[in-house]
């Protein structure tokens, strides 16, 4: 097993990404791509703005997709969840319950019972869930084939019907074996991945600085996400007190030289990680 601290072949990758010239334009349709998911899945906010929430969302992805392993239902059992949830103590069942009834909520997910077995209970992704990962998928392999273009990811996603059930399958397992993705920058995670709209403010931010636009005021980026005035001004304060904003007179906020270097890295590293994951068959 890799232990957290020591490089590996994801490190690798992502160090490589970096270095290339066309990074910057990969971090610049990294943040458009995510900026239009967040948006247009507004029915997933809750999930997607927070690392363990989202977490729970893949675990359960994963088990579906992994017949290999647990059979033609998948494995997708709130035992096997708590499992995953449990195995660094890093997600509490109190977090798993909330991220199941929302899903269900919102009709992401649908519980099965077994024929033979009705006390056996399944959730599986609906077809509104696997919608929104192949367009989640779709955004990677564009922004990957911008870095490179030779590796055809886009194409192999629209003409291999296995290739999302791989990645997820691939991606699940690491889970068991190796760093975990969100453990690569815990520092980062900590703030942009735990905070509800730190990561839709540091998206707004950097954009309006890499298009030499104005950035969207409080009242635009609670209509666009769905948080409130509130919460934003909460993440601006923190934000700028962990060095990642500057916040003048007029309280509009800009990126640190903390917020692009942090971010540029997350960035390498989070398409690493899906480079890492994203094989053909």
């Amino acid at each position: 097993m890799v232990q957290a601290g020591q490089r590996d072949e994801i490190d690798e990758i992502a160090v490589r990404f970096a270095a290339m010239p066309a990074f910057p334009l990969a971090v610049r349709e990294y943040i458009v791509t995510m900026t239009g998911m967040r948006q247009r899945y507004k029915f997933l906010h809750k999930v997607i703005s927070h690392n363990a929430r989202w977490r729970v969302a893949g675990f359960l992805m994963y088990l579906s997709a992994d017949r290999e392993r647990f059979g033609a239902e998948g494995g997708a059992t709130y035992t096997n969840l708590l499992e995953m949830c449990r195995r660094r103590a890093e997600i509490k069942p109190r977090v798993l319950k909330t991220v199941l009834a929302l899903l269900q909520i919102t009709g992401s997910v649908k519980v099965v019972r077994k024929e033979d077995d009705r006390r056996s209970k399944f959730y599986q992704p609906t077809a509104r869930m696997h919608e929104f990962m192949r367009h989640w998928m779709g955004n990677s392999t564009r922004v990957l084939d911008i870095l490179e273009p030779e590796k055809r990811r886009s194409q192999l996603l629209r003409d291999d019907p296995g290739f999302c059930d791989r990645f997820l399958v691939s991606s699940g397992r690491a889970h068991l074996t190796a760093v975990p993705l969100v453990e690569r920058m815990p520092e980062h995670t900590a703030f942009f991945g735990s905070r509800d709209g730190a990561a839709a403010v540091a998206h707004a931010v950097l954009l309006a600085e890499i298009d030499d636009l104005l950035v969207p005021s409080r009242a635009e980026l609670t209509k666009l996400y769905g948080f409130s005035k509130t919460q934003f001004t909460k993440v601006l304060t923190d934000g700028e007190a962990r060095g990642y904003f500057v916040v003048d007179g007029a309280g509009v906020p800009a990126p640190t030289p903390r917020l692009r270097a942090s971010y540029s890295k997350w960035v390498s590293i989070e398409l690493a990680f899906y480079a890492f994951h994203m094989q053909p068959s």
